[in-house]
């Protein structure tokens, strides 16, 4: 199964203490290239998110971020002493000064401002071996997000790459028809040309001489051996697209392959209407080229 190496995954883990997004994007690359941008309370991990990452991916520009967000726990309420004792200790000189026997309640100080305090605890952000089991399978998760985007447009790919070689198939069965045409054709130019010019001549050319003049042309225009090799890569190719490994830059060189003999054709053909078709098949050869550089 081909897969492109354009895609995109995501995974996210949220509880009481925090919140982890963890997002994978890549794009095109001869090779494998890996960019991780984790906050700094993550940063011990990189090594160990990067291997798992080059087990799972093969070929591309692979950026993977992670987000990492504390969540406050619910207020705590708490009672400032220092604030309630100053407040305590002047109302009761102030009580005095003034004669007043009233007693101060606990009630009355608490609604001071700054007696009563509500704190958050923040999240203590721990990053040991449970937390890294966590993590570990958030990656994973988002790995195997972007593998199914990747599957579902490198069959997206597929469709239109058979649609291109399936071209090419009828362009050389057109070819295969057309080739013994050729050498016919110019026996009979040739015969042609050799009766003007000798007419009214007592000279002559013998057929054993014109008939070894019409095998050297056959000879060198003979496109047999490239058709087969042609078709043959074209085999190789449905072979490897089935094949589960990805064969991206396998693709690429055979795809390098099927211009070769194309353009062999071309120089051997000797037939316009044999050439015109070659280049139908290699603008479908360049075609195919183009999006095989998007496949893992």
């Amino acid at each position: 199964m081909i897969k492109s190496m354009t895609g995109f995954g995501q995974s996210e883990l949220k509880d009481e203490e925090k919140t982890v997004i963890v997002e994978l994007r890549s794009v095109n690359n001869k090779y494998l290239k890996i960019n991780i941008r984790v906050p700094d309370l993550l940063s011990g991990v990189e090594d160990k998110i990067e291997k798992l990452l080059k087990k799972e991916l093969v070929r591309g520009t692979i950026n993977l971020t992670i987000e990492y967000i504390t969540c406050d726990q619910v207020p705590k309420c708490v009672i400032n002493k220092d604030i309630l004792r100053e407040y305590h200790n002047i109302i009761s000189e102030a009580r005095e000064e003034i004669s007043i026997q009233q007693d101060v309640t606990l009630d009355n100080l608490i609604s001071l401002p700054g007696v009563l305090e509500f704190k958050r605890d923040s999240g203590n952000g721990k990053t040991g071996d449970d937390f890294w089991q966590e993590l570990e399978q958030l990656v994973k998760l988002a790995i195997n997000d972007l593998k199914k985007m990747r599957e579902a447009e490198g069959q997206n790919l597929r469709i239109e790459i058979d649609k291109w070689k399936d071209n090419i198939s009828v362009l050389l069965d057109e070819i295969e028809t057309m080739a013994p045409k050729v050498v016919l054709e110019y026996s009979s130019r040739i015969q042609e040309r050799i009766s003007t010019l000798l007419a009214g001549s007592e000279s002559k050319i013998e057929k054993n001489d014109l008939h070894k003049e019409i095998a050297i042309f056959a000879d060198r225009c003979d496109i047999s051996e490239e058709l087969g090799r042609l078709r043959s890569h074209i085999l190789l190719f449905d072979n490897v697209m089935d094949n589960e490994e990805p064969n991206g830059r396998k693709l690429e060189f055979i795809v390098q392959e099927m211009f070769r003999e194309a353009n062999t054709i071309a120089s051997k053909a000797n037939n316009s209407d044999i050439i015109k078709d070659v280049i139908s098949i290699k603008t479908e050869i360049e075609r195919m080229k183009e999006q095989i550089l998007n496949l893992e």
